[in-house]
């Protein structure tokens, strides 16, 4: 039956615009362009301030500062927004905006020896290393010539590095995760454990690995995440988890009443706050959708779906469920467009899937801008299309006859 259902949509690729010339030469050119942005933005800084007073590096100069704070021995005081600012002026001292710190305190340790280096080589340090793991999870995930220019061109990868934020080393993680799930489960528990430092985006993990059958990942993610928050305290004290306790109604403060920027934010709650929809009613549809994706993706793990599938399914899904998340997050979004690529490849593709797929990718960059000026948050509509193939195509591999899959 399976090859019955590949030949037919494979006779329709002939046809589809997305060549892999096309693959070949666009990249190429959104690559050109954001090299060229990037010297144009470090060219125009001024004391390490941009034309909007933003430092470059953006979000890392918090992990630089709460660094500093921390070797300073006061972890604890970068959730003090005044003591944050003062090591953040350190890096640069004509900073005027503060860049607040929200991440736990096993995060802080992850950031902790950054300070050591000044904070241009800091940054470039981090967004390097982790842009390397990034990819190179990408590349096993996706073993074609095509991957490294794709992954380097794409919108997501721009934005996590002019931000400096955390997308590649989270994405490195869930990636190398998937990947060694079934060869090497308890290492695969480890990496899923060390997403602890950025625990909503892990939300769904625990009954997937349960449902699938994956009882020595689960065991080695709890031992993992464990270990990881008393090592923290070991070396940090109690003090920063204090702290983060403490700054929790800060962060809904900034969150919910649009002092952070809403249209970077891709999210269902904040789409519906977009549209004026009060912070309660749209917390409790956000829970409703969240429990219902929830249910779709452990139903695809408990099915024992093909990996490139629940996979793709878990880290879309990831992306649903938390009301928190922002444009650099979708550089996570590479992972499931490199599965379901490998995944189409396989077994053929379904009409409007790889246009999906295209959007995922431009999504970072497009769906701020289309959010800005149509007021509908549509970096969470891609998400959770991107979510739609991965079900769609898991349940049509169970069920489908060849006519229903050519349809």
């Amino acid at each position: 039956m399976e090859h019955d259902m590949r030949e037919p949509m494979q006779a329709l690729d002939k046809a589809h615009w997305l060549t892999e010339e096309r693959l070949r030469v666009y990249p190429r050119i959104f690559l050109v362009v954001f090299v060229v942005a990037a010297i144009g933005w470090a060219a125009m800084a001024r004391d390490l301030l941009d034309s909007q007073g933003k430092p470059l590096g953006y979000d890392f100069i918090t992990f630089w500062a709460a660094s500093l704070l921390t070797l300073g021995g006061e972890p604890g005081a970068a959730y003090d927004f005044q003591r944050i600012f003062e090591a953040e002026r350190v890096a640069a001292p004509a900073l005027e905006h503060v860049f607040l710190w929200h991440y736990p305190p096993t995060f802080e340790l992850v950031v902790a020896p950054l300070s050591l280096l000044p904070y241009i080589p800091a940054y470039l340090l981090w967004v390097g290393a982790t842009l390397v793991l990034y990819l190179w999870v990408l590349r096993r995930l996706a073993p074609t010539p095509l991957t490294t220019i794709l992954v380097l061109s794409s919108p997501g990868v721009f934005i996590n590095l002019m931000q400096g934020q955390t997308g590649f080393l989270i994405a490195a993680l869930y990636g190398g995760a998937l990947l060694l799930l079934d060869r090497r489960p308890i290492l695969a528990g480890i990496l899923i454990g060390l997403l602890s430092c950025k625990p909503h985006f892990g939300l769904l993990i625990p009954f997937a690995l349960l449902l699938g059958g994956y009882w020595r990942t689960f065991l080695a993610a709890a031992v993992t995440t464990i270990l990881f928050a008393g090592l923290t305290t070991l070396i940090l004290g109690t003090g920063p988890w204090l702290a983060f306790y403490e700054n929790m109604p800060t962060l809904r403060l900034v969150y919910e009443d649009g002092l952070l920027p809403w249209i970077k934010m891709p999210s269902l709650f904040i789409g519906l706050r977009m549209l004026g929809v009060g912070s309660g009613i749209a917390y409790g549809v956000h829970g409703i959708f969240a429990l219902g994706v929830a249910l779709l993706v452990w139903r695809m793990w408990w099915r024992r779906m093909r990996l490139p599938l629940t996979g793709a399914a878990l880290v879309c899904g990831s992306l649903l469920v938390t009301p928190y998340a922002f444009d650099y997050d979708l550089a996570l979004l590479a992972v499931p467009i490199a599965l379901l690529a490998l995944d189409g490849h396989r077994h053929g593709w379904l009409a409007g899937e790889r246009e999906i797929l295209v959007a995922a990718w431009l999504s970072p960059f497009l769906a701020t801008v289309i959010s800005a000026v149509t007021q509908v948050q549509v970096g969470f509509l891609c998400v959770l299309a991107l979510f739609v193939v991965a079900v769609r195509r898991g349940e049509m591999r169970r069920n489908a006859t060849p006519e229903h899959a050519t349809a």
